[in-house]
Order: C-alpha cells, then sequence, then structure tokens
C-alpha cells in the first residue's frame, strides 16, 4: 500500500512486515519500546514531569500516533506532559503475527499497564476517530484514573459513524458514480446490518472515489497529500506504515467493537469535551446528539475535516489546554 493511502479509510487495510527498532532511534524518535503485558509497545513521554498528563488514543484502527506528535507536540510544549502510543502492533510498536487476535479490552488493559510503569496516579485522554471510542471505553472502567475525556472527531459508536461516512461519499459519488453512490446511500441505512460484509462493502464502495476519497478526512484540498508528505520525512521504513493491518482488521473484526455506544457516553459523569472540523463526516449527528445528553461540550473548529490535530493544531491546543485551568 501507498503511504497517501493511510487515511483513505477508517479501517485502514494494510499489510504486514517488520523492522529493526534500532532504525527509529536513528530516525530521531524520541519514544522508547516498553515491555507491556507481553508486548512491545512504542511510548512517548514528553513534556514537564510536575506538568497536567495527557494520554492521547490513536484511532485508525491501526494508524499510529506519529501524525499527532509531529502536529501537537509543538503547541503543546511545555504545557502539558503528553505520552502517546503506537498500540500493539501498530507502526512503531513491535508487529504482531498474522491472525493475532486483538480486542478494545486489550487496548484498555495496555494503557492502564503504561499509567502504572508511568507512575501517573490520573491523567486526561484524548481519543480521536476509532481512539475515542477505545477513549471512552477506558475511562468508563477506570473512572478513578481519568479526569477528563477530550473526543476529536470520534467514531464513538462504529456502526453510526460508518454510516454517517457513508451517506457523505454517496453525496460525492452522485454525478460520478451512479452505482457506487445508490450503494453507498444503500449502507447508510440503518436496517442495513453492520457486520463484515458490510465494512468490506464500505470499502469498496468509498474505494470508488479515487484521490478524492481523501476529501472524506481533510478539510483543504491542499491537504490531501499532506500524510504521504508526513511519511516521506518520517524516516521509517514502508514496512512500518503498513504493520497495523493486523491489529486494525483485528479489532475492526472483534465483536465487541461493534457494540453500540450511544447509550454508554451518557454513564461518563466527569467533564467531556468532543472537537470535531466543520468538514468532518465521521461523527455523526447521533453521536453528537448523545454526547449533548450526557452534558459534554462540543466545538466544531473550521476549516478543519476529521483530523483537526493536523489542519488546525494550535486550535485544538489551546482547547485541550483551556480544561486544565
Amino acid at each position: 500500500m501507498k503511504r497517501r493511502e493511510l487515511i483513505e479509510t477508517i479501517a485502514g487495510i494494510m499489510a504486514v512486515s517488520a523492522c529493526a527498532p534500532a532504525a527509529l532511534a536513528e530516525a530521531g524518535h524520541s519514544g522508547t519500546l516498553l515491555a507491556i503485558n507481553g508486548r512491545q509497545l512504542w511510548v512517548d513521554d514528553s513534556g514537564p514531569r510536575d506538568a497536567p498528563a495527557l494520554l492521547y488514543v490513536h484511532g485508525g484502527p491501526g494508524i499510529g500516533a506519529f501524525d499527532f506528535e509531529h502536529y501537537m507536540k509543538g503547541p503543546l510544549q511545555g504545557r502539558l506532559r503528553l505520552i502517546s502510543v503506537d498500540q500493539r502492533g501498530v507502526l512503531r510498536s513491535s508487529p504482531l503475527p498474522a491472525d493475532t487476535k486483538v480486542t478494545v479490552d486489550d487496548l484498555i488493559a495496555d494503557f492502564e499497564a503504561i499509567r502504572s510503569a508511568l507512575a501517573i496516579p490520573r491523567w486526561q485522554i484524548l481519543g480521536h476517530s476509532f481512539g475515542g471510542m477505545v477513549a471512552l471505553r477506558y475511562g468508563l472502567a477506570h473512572p478513578q484514573r481519568v479526569e477528563r475525556l477530550i473526543l476529536e472527531s470520534p467514531a464513538i459508536d462504529l456502526a453510526s459513524s460508518f454510516r454517517w461516512l457513508c451517506a457523505a461519499a454517496a453525496q460525492s459519488l452522485n454525478g460520478r458514480d451512479i452505482a457506487a453512490a445508490i450503494q453507498a446511500a444503500r449502507l447508510a441505512d440503518p436496517a442495513i446490518p453492520f457486520d463484515d460484509t458490510f465494512i468490506e462493502t464500505m470499502d469498496r464502495t468509498l474505494g470508488a472515489l479515487g484521490e478524492r476519497r481523501q476529501d472524506l478526512y481533510v478539510r483543504a484540498a491542499k491537504n490531501r497529500d499532506i500524510f504521504s508528505r508526513l511519511a516521506e520525512t518520517a524516516g521509517l521504513p514502508e514496512a512500518r506504515w503498513s504493520q497495523g493491518a493486523i491489529p486494525g482488521k483485528a479489532l475492526l473484526a472483534e465483536p465487541s467493537s461493534r457494540k453500540p455506544m450511544l447509550s454508554s457516553i451518557v454513564q461518563w459523569k466527569k467533564p467531556l469535551l468532543l472537537v470535531r472540523g466543520d468538514g468532518d463526516h465521521v461523527t455523526s449527528p447521533q453521536e453528537l446528539g448523545a454526547v449533548e445528553r450526557a452534558g459534554g461540550k462540543i466545538v466544531t473548529v473550521p476549516e478543519a475535516g476529521h483530523f483537526v490535530h493536523v489542519e488546525q493544531p494550535v486550535v485544538l491546543a489551546d482547547l485541550i489546554v483551556a480544561g486544565y485551568r
């Protein structure tokens, strides 16, 4: 897979290969591999030790935390202690063998073990896209450890998010590929079962957009290749970018990842901030409504799409830090 395809689908259909961890140090990456629950996970722990701690939970599933670190470390420098993690099997973490099973509960256990290893009593959590659902479930499992949840363009309830994305794709396909537009509109129907067939059909249908598929995720046309440009300067081998397919596919195939989550949002009783770009097509109206009913605050950022941390990093940083005042 070409690196420019990283943001073309939430599922991130990628292939796996290995790379020596030493190459990462040579590329100037500041994190380290930690032994967590029998896996080697890449953890980047930056910022003042006495500053409030923020854990970043990436999405994809399987896309990694590199882009967030690249765009957000500068705006957050000196303001927070930022902990970012490449989840098990992803990017700079050690690759997983084919057919490895990974669940959301595994990720939650990994994050809790990392918190303990870093001796952080409590932290705030920022979850992006698929990571928004993981962050919420971590918070519900360990409420005493989480002070606030920040959800960036989250896919809290995958069925709602994926159907909303298909609705946006149907509009983009209208006039270009009528058959694909009809299929995308069909997938947006809540009556269609949300299963393996749904996800496979969605990926094929969105593929009909070609290069314009990236418009579902970024606001400005100039940003369509932003991930490709980032990958070209990251100093990471192609294999690193592609190895997230194994955990990504495993997570999407896991039934617990697809369980309805709209009613779970109201169970969160602490501060909740949802940040989305005005061009985001992932967080559905149903999810926004559930956050409002839970008493959460919703901020829509102009001139940003699904990746607010890429297109408007300073705005996102200010929103994050404002919650600590």
